[in-house]
């Protein structure tokens, strides 16, 4: 279903206008640092040909991500990985679900027992193990030829909400089941890709040490094709939903963009919100 995307001169448009989105969410959502675009690569050529050099040292995939919230762009094959997980959650090679791999996570102490790991695994996301490369970069460098196919985004609680509010508004629903592990890796990039809704992630405690974020932040995964919708349910939902303070700090990071138009702009006006705020 998609409520908020019909037509008009006011819509964010196609998935294509990237730049676009990532200014929007960024604004909107009061974001502090850049939405990232992750697109699964599983052509050699294709990867041969992406203008984004590779680490000049093994990282974990999440801190490539990380990185890319900071401005950083990034290509990424097997080799380039230097955990265990992501590189099987990603499709870059196999074995997720191999008694060795998954008694590890046992004898690390991480679970009470096999039958319990067994039981929460199960429902891991893992992309199937076709992938050749991950490109990681932020959101708005991307173009429509080749896109990302999701987007993830760090952001308080407040802003996963309003996030969660805006795709409702389009007819979208959050309907993953986070674990507290593969908070980057599986629950904001393959889950997404594989069920086509969006992920709110609380992370895991290897990414908040490996790629150091803050407590107070969430990760949050969209798939590409509901960026419109995601976008165009912000704007059309900020006027009741958010109080006179946000609006103003809104204004202030640059929203709405040029060429946003008067009913963006008149959605920002004081004393519009549906709740009584200070």
């Amino acid at each position: 279903m998609s409520g908020a995307s019909a037509s008009g001169p006011e819509r964010v448009g196609g998935t294509g206008h990237y730049p676009a989105i990532a200014h929007a969410l960024r604004t909107v959502l009061l974001l502090a640092s850049e939405p990232v675009g992750v697109r699964v690569i599983r052509d050699l050529a294709e990867y041969a040909r992406c203008p984004v050099t590779a680490p000049s040292e093994p990282l974990h995939y999440c801190s490539a991500v990380r990185r890319a919230t900071r401005g950083e762009s990034l290509k990424l094959r097997l080799s380039d990985i230097s955990c265990d997980t992501s590189p099987r959650t990603l499709g870059l090679e196999a074995g997720f679900f191999d008694d060795d791999f998954i008694e590890s996570y046992v004898t690390g102490g991480l679970y009470a027992d096999r039958l319990r790991a067994d039981l929460v695994l199960s429902s891991v996301a893992v992309l199937p193990p076709h992938t050749v490369g991950v490109l990681v970069r932020p959101l708005g460098e991307f173009c429509a030829d080749e896109p990302p196919d999701v987007a993830l985004m760090s952001m308080t609680p407040y802003a996963a909400m309003r996030l969660t509010q805006a795709a409702a508004f389009a007819g979208h629903r959050v309907r993953n089941e986070p674990i507290g592990m593969h908070g980057i890796c599986a629950e904001c990039t393959a889950q997404p890709i594989l069920s086509g809704e969006i992920s709110v992630s609380l992370l895991c405690s290897g990414t908040r040490y490996v790629a150091d974020w803050e407590e107070t932040e969430l990760g949050v995964g969209v798939p590409s094709a509901l960026l419109p919708d995601v976008v165009d349910g912000l704007w059309d939902s900020v006027r009741r939903y958010e109080c006179d303070d946000r609006k103003s700090r809104i204004r202030s990071c640059g929203a709405p963009a040029v060429g946003d138009g008067p009913a963006r702009a008149s959605a920002l006006e004081p004393g519009t919100g549906y709740f009584s705020c200070r």
